[in-house]
């Protein structure tokens, strides 16, 4: 079986393609492609799976075998702290070991170069073939140090935060860890801001509480959405357990979708920060971005899925924001990958600022803005529907979807087909699970929900057949 770079880095079954083998031979690639670049230091961590930080340790022995100054994380790290720590050290990369929001049962490498971003996919290619070709790096003398890389990152996120909002906003939060990376950082900033902070899974929990999918969207943000209503809350945030994507509960116990919470973000940013420049989005990410784009006189560049594609985009400059709808944005000159705890930062400092709930905010922009309503559905990718999907729509042109004539054609990522009125249906194979993702937007709920309930019942009778 040959190791394969998705969406966001290298992942698999644990002791089923992710063994501690196939985990040395990745490394290997990743020091000998280093190595042709004259770079000489890595940045080495991992989030609180199975296995991470024992592999992280071992990694980094490994890396200093060949040559490498290694700066090794103390303990679980999220990836943004990582990303952070090799861009303001000057490092060649990062090897972070994660899964992200996949089932317990998976883990990963995801390896990003100097800026910190994703590896683009020339870059990942490259691992690939040295994966095969099986030679290892030259052997040298390097070291290890172990740092907390935390605490560089609280001081350094503090310069995209306006502190003083906070001081006597008396903002109560619930933050849902998952388990995760993210314990101890995201609370502990809001604590100093003077917040005051309830923490629902705090401990590291490899099994993530029983959850099988460890994303914080609408279903895995449920519990919090009760204790924000039980404590009285402000506001909720949620990070996965690597602490690149994010969740929001509102004052009234609503989930946040980030296709409302990114083109509210980019408005705040706009008006009251005083950003100027692009807005980057994802092609699967409402389009309501782009009317608060325009309106402000801003250019927005859609981009496929991945934040491989934002970040590239951050790394050319002047980008506001860059955003997806799967839970993950960036800012400004901040690191090009995704960061779910400043992006619950931004959140409770809007919170703040405003002096009212992400609810009642909402309503107000909406107003403004009018609303789209987006939805996706993951279904599982067995032979039969990969075929079906490939031949009728990748490698066909469809003329209608779910009853409904088919305008025009988009293939950003996968195929989104265009209807009247500007709804549109995307259809895309996941690049980090065997799954075919559905979306459907539309200017009404309803019409969201009929078209999205046809075309589901139309795969699946597909695969009874």
């Amino acid at each position: 079986m040959k190791i394969r770079f998705g969406t966001s880095g290298w992942r698999g079954i644990i002791a089923r393609e992710f063994t501690w083998d196939r985990v040395n031979r990745v490394v290997d690639a990743i020091g000998l492609m280093l190595q042709g670049e004259g770079r000489n230091s890595i940045v080495i961590g991992g989030d609180c799976r199975f296995l991470s930080p024992e592999l992280a340790e071992s990694t980094a022995e490994r890396m200093a075998g060949y040559g490498f100054e290694v700066i090794l994380s103390r303990g679980p790290c999220p990836t943004p702290v990582l990303s952070h720590a090799c861009r303001k050290g000057g490092h060649g990369g990062v090897i972070n070991f994660t899964a992200s929001h996949n089932p317990p049962l998976y883990n990963g490498i995801k390896f990003s170069p100097w800026h910190g971003g994703p590896a683009d996919s020339d870059m990942t290619t490259s691992i690939e073939k040295l994966i095969e070709a099986g030679e290892k790096p030259e052997r040298g003398s390097g070291s290890v140090v172990q740092k907390d890389l935390r605490n560089d990152y609280s001081r350094e996120i503090q310069k995209y935060l306006n502190a003083d909002v906070f001081l006597s906003s008396n903002l109560k939060v619930v933050y849902d860890a998952f388990s995760g990376a993210g314990s101890g950082l995201l609370d502990r900033i809001l604590l100093d801001l003077g917040a005051s902070v309830r923490v629902l899974n705090g401990v590291r929990d490899p099994l993530f509480a029983g959850r099988q999918h460890p994303e914080p969207g609408e279903s895995g943000t449920a519990d919090l959405a009760l204790q924000v209503i039980a404590s009285g809350a402000s506001l909720g945030v949620a990070t996965d357990g690597d602490a690149d994507r994010f969740g929001i509960i509102d004052e009234n116990g609503e989930f946040v979708s980030p296709h409302d919470y990114l083109p509210l973000l980019l408005n705040y940013l706009v008006e009251v920060k005083g950003y100027n420049g692009v807005a980057v989005r994802s092609v699967t990410t409402s389009s309501l971005i782009d009317r608060v784009a325009l309106d402000h006189g801003l250019e927005t560049v859609v981009t496929p899925v991945g934040f491989k594609y934002l970040g590239a985009e951050m790394l050319k400059g002047n980008v506001i924001l860059a955003g997806e709808e799967s839970g993950g944005l960036s800012i400004m000159d901040h690191v090009p990958e995704k960061d779910g705890i400043l992006a619950c930062l931004l959140a409770a400092e809007m919170v703040c600022a405003e002096g009212r709930g992400l609810a009642a905010q909402l309503d107000d922009f909406w107003e403004k803005y009018g609303r789209v309503y987006v939805s996706r559905v993951d279904l599982h990718l067995d032979d039969s529907l990969r075929e079906h999907v490939t031949e009728n729509y990748f490698e066909s042109d469809p003329s209608e979807i779910a009853g409904l004539a088919v305008e025009s054609i988009d293939r950003t990522d996968g195929v989104r087909m265009i209807l009247e009125d500007g709804d549109w249906v995307l259809i895309r194979l996941s690049g980090t699970e065997p799954l075919a993702r559905i979306y459907v937007q539309s200017d009404t709920s309803e019409k969201r929900d009929g078209i999205l309930e046809k075309v589901t019942a139309g795969f699946h009778r597909m695969k009874h057949i």
